[in-house]
């Protein structure tokens, strides 16, 4: 079997840090991690927040869209996390790549592009320009297909990422409450506005087949793709194995986000490495890491 590849989401390695802070980063790459991922949101200047967004407030001691404040506003303010001001102040890309400068041992910073306020080309251009002495080194992922194909026009050689998120997924029982994409609850039970989910027209592989070609279509080639690891699953108990038909098409798969705390998830993940998942997004590496034994690398 071969080894799969965690990746610390936000930055975290067991929750010691507030996610995507520098504090965060400066542990996972002290400990020589293999990939760390980071959000990373638009600032009204065309800088770019280690932020999920698209709202400072429960995260931040700010308020309001982090679109509308300049990389210097949002500097200055510090992480909320577990309901109190950390005095940790919100780190920008600049102070990301600082770090990873100093780490030469950590193997990819996966940079996480918020779909929120679209950048604009100018800003996406700077973007690629700051990459480029740590490009082997950096991958940027986003849900936000146009932004990943702009990314590929720039530079065809940048490490690239795509998340079906916006377009396919597991339908919940908050769905009616959903502030983005996809809205509808479509007939095989997935979230799917696509016309394709509109009525039962074969069996649920079928049509999950037939998305998956329509989705391959959005991504640049050879980006990485990022599942929902239990969209993975459920796939799979529906006859259409995801993770093989994108291993046909030349491309790993990571599935997120499982982490070794919820013995369901574990299990998700055990069997998600079975099936040939390449990588795996999760709060605690480490763990996860002992956990899946020789199989994983963190």
């Amino acid at each position: 079997m071969k080894r799969v590849l965690l990746i610390h989401h936000s930055a975290s390695r067991g929750r010691q840090h507030p996610p995507c802070s520098l504090p965060g980063l400066r542990d996972c790459l002290e400990a020589r991690a293999r990939a760390v991922e980071l959000d990373l949101s638009v600032t009204a200047d065309d800088d770019f927040a280690l932020l999920h967004g698209p709202l400072l407030e429960g995260r931040t001691t700010g308020s309001g869209p982090v679109e509308r404040l300049t990389a210097a506003e949002i500097a200055a303010l510090s992480h909320v996390w577990q309901g109190r001001d950390t005095n940790i102040s919100v780190g920008l890309l600049g102070d990301a790549l600082a770090l990873l400068e100093q780490y030469p041992e950590t193997g990819e910073l996966q940079l996480d592009l918020k779909p929120y306020g679209p950048p604009r080309q100018a800003a996406l251009a700077d973007l690629v320009d700051r990459l480029q002495p740590l490009k082997q080194r950096v991958r940027v992922t986003s849900g936000a297909d146009w932004l990943v194909r702009q990314l590929h026009s720039l530079d065809p050689d940048l490490p690239l990422g795509f998340d079906p998120l916006l377009y396919l997924d597991l339908a919940t029982e908050e769905d009616g409450d959903r502030g983005a994409p996809p809205f509808r609850r479509a007939a095989y039970g997935y979230l799917d506005d696509h016309p394709l989910a509109s009525r039962r027209w074969g069996t649920t592989a079928e049509y999950l087949a037939a998305r998956a070609e329509a989705l391959w279509a959005q991504a640049p080639p050879g980006a990485v793709w990022y599942i929902r690891g239990w969209l993975l699953a459920r796939a799979l108990d529906e006859g259409f194995d995801w993770i093989a038909d994108l291993h046909r098409r030349g491309v790993e798969v990571d599935a997120w986000t499982l982490d070794p705390d919820r013995p369901e998830a574990l299990a998700l993940a055990r069997r998600l490495v079975a099936q040939g998942v390449d990588r795996i997004t999760t709060n605690d590496a480490p763990a996860l890491g002992r956990a899946l034994g020789d199989v994983a690398v963190w």
